[in-house]
């Protein structure tokens, strides 16, 4: 087919016209500059809205120190991240990052992402990458509850309109978690608190923080006769403060506690809540931040 020149001039308009257009899938923050009739020229630059900022709850696995009880359990802590998606697929994200507290640990094997998160109704279908599907060294029966836990726990607590969260690993449902009797084949809920939640909580003050005096402690406790010790030490180690509070309720109940710490010196300090022993005195489920006090 022969072109003439009338066919040639339009040819060559379209595809001057397309090129500046450009394609749709360009990114609306790319700077575009416009030549003025001036020695200079003016930039415009469209810039995409930030994120929003929203605070997430994540579980993470510390161990109690209990023998023969609940050796490793669950501890929860907030952050402020940017949303991507929704609450839960965010939430997510946070659970598998490393917390703050150093105490604190992901279950899972290094290398486990999320690969998606679907919603019917109240369940909510999580799909972890294939590296899930291999259990840590060392792995017990009692971090492979914790391990699912921590995902019920952190989509439970992410938006409080789900029942059920069903747990598979690169598309495939796991009738057994690493072979340790940590069952996910089916919806689950949360299990009994006592049975996967670490004996005592301090949430407050958070991992990290800068306080004042009087100090405030706060946080759960499922422990014998309701009684929470704490501590507190400075720098070269040295207790400069200590005490006793109770919990709202004693196990095998969990209930909230606080205590107030009156003065303490400007500086570094560890704050401890822990339980005794009714065996023999030891202090064991230990949970402790390391906190910065102002002067």
């Amino acid at each position: 087919m022969t072109t003439g020149p009338a066919s040639t001039a339009l040819v060559l308009s379209c595809t001057l016209l397309i090129a500046a257009c450009g394609s749709q899938d360009a990114s609306p923050t790319a700077a575009t500059t416009t030549p003025s009739t001036s020695t200079s020229t003016s930039t415009s630059t469209e810039s995409t809205p930030p994120a929003e900022t929203v605070t997430v709850p994540a579980y993470y696995a510390g161990r109690t120190g209990l023998e023969g009880g609940l050796e490793v359990a669950l501890y929860r802590e907030f952050a402020d991240v940017p949303l991507e998606g929704d609450r839960v697929s965010t939430a997510l994200d946070v659970m598998l990052q490393q917390p703050r507290d150093p105490d604190y640990f992901v279950p899972w094997p290094e290398g486990t992402r999320v690969l998606g998160v679907e919603r019917t109704a109240d369940l909510v279908t999580v799909d972890l990458s294939a590296e899930a599907a291999t259990a840590p060294p060392g792995a017990g029966e009692d971090l492979a509850r914790a391990a699912v836990q921590q995902v019920v726990h952190t989509v439970t607590a992410a938006d409080d309109a789900v029942a059920g969260v069903q747990l598979l690993i690169d598309g495939s449902r796991v009738p057994d978690l690493w072979g340790l009797g940590a069952h996910a084949g089916e919806a689950l809920a949360r299990a009994q608190a006592s049975e996967v939640l670490g004996p005592v909580w301090l949430l407050e003050p958070e991992q990290g923080a800068e306080v004042t005096s009087p100090v405030e402690l706060g946080g759960e406790a499922s422990v014998f006769e309701a009684t929470v010790g704490w501590d507190v030490t400075d720098a070269s180690g040295a207790v400069v403060a200590e005490g006793f509070a109770t919990a709202a309720e004693g196990a095998p109940g969990r209930g909230a506690w606080s205590a107030q710490v009156p003065s303490l010196e400007p500086g570094e300090h560890v704050v401890r809540a822990f339980s005794v022993s009714a065996r023999d005195g030891s202090v064991v489920a230990v949970d402790s931040k390391t906190v910065t006090v102002a002067g």
